[in-house]
């Protein structure tokens, strides 16, 4: 049977390789496809019964975006928000779908806020298919905060209800709120009641793709139209998506034949050009493969959605078989929703997507996969982890539209439940069917939604293998079936309460991230490589068993003692460990940290609690990329650079004695990206001397609480690739350094300043002493 599957599978991706027109053959391609399902459904539950019937016997049972000539938009937006009468002001920006209308908006966003020209600011993504009172709850989580979020959502108010709250806050307020890709007219019509109009030059943002919704928004206003770029912008903006840096004055002309017929034939829309762009960039530089590329769009597009989306396809069908999956997984996420890059790549791993190499585990390989993906322009990288991955991803709407289509296409994903649905994302409008008592088939079940009915999907799906709900209630967790199919566990709660995991059955379980949690008999999670709990390790909770765990790779969540001499070193895959303890003793602290050099493959470390092992204690760790210490740092001074972990890309230090982290010995450090620091309260270290060559990698610096500082210098040469400035002083820093005019990479700059300081009046823009140092960065906050 497996070989029958095997063969099923192959010409399964032979067709998706070669997509076809002909109705015989994709029929033809359908039966196979669901009798693969079924041949692959009887072959998991045999090998589930058999381990089953083992054990019985055994042991008692940020893309970069290259979008240009916005910078004209910007300027009108901002002079508008800047030169209105007082009286609310409202804009929208219409165009199609790919133009770049939320770039537009989030350029503006981003301008607002460093200009301090508002107090309350709130981006909302409304959507083709809306909930009115979800919107209202999560604009009242922007501005009012989670908690008054979580507080109204606990009591169900009503749509006016929560308008009402809503209005009452922002009247004392001068707000500017974003509502990306607007679709209907009448939203406004129903929403606007939340936004007073107070005269205090508060102002209201939409994006829509429909002329009309613009002209609604506020007839009395011009929208603001996107246009298309010029040939020239194309057809530059496709080279450097190709990784051609240069123009097209400067492109071999062998290649710009059929590079300008790709620029015709996407009818110079954006998202389409870059993400040809992303095709060409996997292609030899040559006229023979870039000419097969632009043949394959054989329609120009027009303003038609639908083909802007045909063309997008093409982009699809490029794909590696590998990456098919993975790209269409997205589907399962709402619209605009920011994905955490290591989540996306443990469900990918729990699917069966991935499979491990030689060199490389599956994660690993995974995460090469997003890195693809990415660079093939159809998934946007938000934040990189300064570790030399992605931190945070999301697809661009139109892509996240292909995505569905091919989605339903092949069945991968139902976007309405019914008896043979392999994969659903449940809301709270989601209906349950009638007369259905169990889904057999269903596989995969999202909720990003508190009050939806996953629980009715979940007790009737026996073969559920991935359960991700990261905003699930309690008295679901006290109820929670044992699946044996389960292999992704993602029940992180909101609520306080805790609940427990007596007699875990969870044989296959992967992936287990949870809130408030206690795990007893955890040796029989032996196939566990991810385990994160959202709090410490709680009362009753049984770690013995860890030591058996293989193929561990994350352990987060759980407290320091004992247990970790013996087990610690056998965990011998482990990538990431965060861990707490209190009142540790010297000789717990040296066995702890004896037993954590022998991890070779240790690149995340978190450590909180009280008596936290110095820097140099750590050197051992000849891998360590990240490094988080969130206590009282304890032991020996560092002498030296070379006695600190030597290939560190992220460190934070928090309540810690500066003598611990001498700042001339983390400036040696050869690889160091990110570092943030916060000292605990009293400390003072008087003079901060950053010369020449040191941190020649740091890219963000973030100081909080920085009275221990009383003189800082920066000469010419230090912080050379420094791009991101956050500093909370007090009144002890007398002046910002001199050096920071010299930074010419210096992109962002945070000041905090207590009110009534002299460094109050000193960064005062235009007339105060140091503005002159940091004039020059493009944001200041």
């Amino acid at each position: 049977m497996e070989r029958q599957l095997k063969r099923m599978h192959a010409v399964l991706e032979y067709a998706n390789a070669h997509p076809t027109e002909n109705p015989i053959v994709k029929n033809r391609v359908e039966e196979i496809r669901d009798i693969a399902y079924e041949v692959q459904d009887v072959i998991e539950d045999f090998f589930i019964n058999e381990q089953m019937r083992r054990r019985s016997h055994g042991m008692l049972g940020f893309i970069k975006r290259y979008i240009v000539g916005l910078d004209q938009e910007v300027k009108e937006i901002m002079g508008r928000l800047r030169d209105g009468d007082g009286r609310r002001c409202t804009i929208s920006i219409f165009g199609m779908g790919g133009l770049g209308k939320t770039t537009l908006a989030r350029k503006v966003y981003i301008r607002v806020k460093a200009s301090m020209l508002f107090g309350c600011f709130a981006w909302i993504t409304v959507s083709k298919e809306y909930n009115e009172e979800q919107l209202l709850l999560d604009m009242i989580k922007e501005t009012m905060g989670e908690n008054s979020a979580k507080e109204y959502s606990k009591k169900r108010l009503s749509k006016n209800d929560l308008a009402e709250e809503l209005k009452k806050f922002l009247e004392n307020k001068k707000y500017f709120i974003i509502l990306d890709d607007v679709w209907k007219t009448e939203f406004w019509e129903t929403m606007s009641l939340a936004f007073p109009d107070m005269n205090n030059g508060s102002a209201v943002m939409i994006t829509t793709r429909s002329k009309d919704v613009a002209k609604s928004f506020d007839p009395n206003t011009p929208p603001i139209e996107m246009k298309f770029l010029s040939p020239e912008e194309c057809l530059n903006l496709l080279l450097k998506k190709a990784g051609l840096h240069d123009d097209a004055s400067s492109c071999r002309v062998e290649l710009l034949g059929p590079a300008n017929r790709i620029v015709e034939r996407c009818g110079r829309l954006p998202l389409g050009i870059v993400v040809f762009g992303g095709i060409l960039s996997c292609k030899d530089r040559t006229a023979t493969e870039w000419w097969k590329v632009a043949e394959k769009i054989k329609w120009e597009l027009s303003k038609k959605p639908d083909d802007c989306i045909k063309v997008l396809g093409l982009s699809y069908d490029d794909l590696p078989i590998d990456l098919k999956n993975c790209f269409l997984y997205f589907s399962l996420f709402p619209e605009d929703y920011e994905i955490d890059a290591k989540t996306l790549i443990r469900l990918w791993v729990a699917e069966g997507f991935v499979q491990e190499t030689e060199e490389n585990t599956m994660e690993e390989v995974a995460e090469e996969y997003l890195k693809d993906l990415i660079g093939r322009c159809m998934v946007q990288m938000i934040e990189e982890d300064y570790i030399g991955g992605v931190r945070t991803c999301r697809l661009h709407d139109l892509m996240r539209e292909l995505s569905i289509s091919k989605a339903k296409e092949i069945r991968f994903l139902d976007t309405k439940p019914s008896f043979d649905a392999r994969r659903l994302t449940v809301s709270e409008t989601t209906e349950k069917v009638e007369g259905q008592s169990v889904f057999q088939n269903l596989r995969t079940l999202f909720s990003f939604d508190r009050h939806s009915h996953l629980p009715y999907f979940y007790h009737s799906s026996p073969r559920v293998k991935v359960l991700h709900w990261p905003d699930c209630y309690n008295d679901f967790l006290h109820g929670i079936d044992r699946k044996h199919h389960l292999r992704y566990l993602d029940l992180r709660s909101s609520d306080s309460g805790s609940w427990s995991l007596k007699s875990p059955r969870f044989y296959n379980l992967q992936t287990l991230s949870a809130s408030y949690s206690t795990i007893c008999n955890i040796s029989r999670l032996c196939k566990l490589r991810h385990l994160i709990l959202f709090t410490d390790w709680a009362e009753g909770g049984n770690s013995a068993g860890l030591e058996g765990m293989k193929d561990l790779q994350t352990l987060i969540g759980i407290k320091a003692g004992d247990w970790m001499k013996s087990a610690l070193p056998k965990l011998t895959n482990l990538r990431t460990l965060g861990t707490s303890y209190h009142e540790w003793r010297l000789h717990e602290q040296e066995a702890f940290v004896r037993s954590l050099v022998q991890l070779k493959h240790l690149v995340t470390l978190h450590l909180s609690g009280d008596d936290i092992p110095s820097l140099c204690t750590l050197s051992g760790l000849v891998h360590l990329l990240e490094l988080h210490l969130l206590d009282k740092i304890t032991g020996p001074v560092p002498r030296s650079h070379e006695e600190l972990p030597p290939k560190l890309n992220k460190l934070i230090i928090w309540r810690s004695e500066p003598k611990h982290y001498p700042i001339e010995m983390l400036g040696k450090l050869p690889s160091l990206r990110f570092l943030e620091i916060f000292p605990s309260s009293g400390d003072e270290h008087g003079i901060w001397q950053m010369k020449k060559g040191d941190f020649p990698q740091l890219q963000v610096l973030k100081l909080y609480g920085v009275s221990i500082i009383q003189e800082w210098t920066v000469d010419d040469g230090a912080l050379p690739q420094l791009q991101r400035l956050h500093i909370n002083c007090y009144p002890d820093l007398k002046m910002l350094p001199d050096g920071l005019r010299h930074i010419s990479t210096l992109r962002q700059l945070s000041l905090f300043v207590r009110r009534g300081s002299p460094m109050e009046s000193r960064v005062k823009k235009e007339t105060g002493e140091d503005w002159d140092k940091f004039k020059h960065v493009p944001m200041i906050e």
